[in-house]
């Protein structure tokens, strides 16, 4: 592990919002990162509404979205 992004916010909405900010402002250099499919991930409707379950990301990286 090179880094870990925490975000702290009042409510959910906020939280997410902060995290996509931080995402866009991060750099890291030199080796691959999985900061776009974290990007991806804070941008779907389902993950903003709670909406997965233990397969679901499964089915989100099969779908290449």
């Amino acid at each position: 592990m090179i880094a870990k992004l925490i975000v702290h916010a009042p409510n959910r909405p906020a939280c997410i919002m902060r995290a996509a900010r931080a995402l866009d402002e991060f750099v890291i250099e030199g080796v691959k990162t999985t900061i776009p499919l974290q990007q991806k991930l804070l941008k779907n409707k389902d993950v903003k509404q709670l909406n997965f379950d233990n397969k679901w990301l499964e089915e989100f990286l099969k779908k290449g979205e």
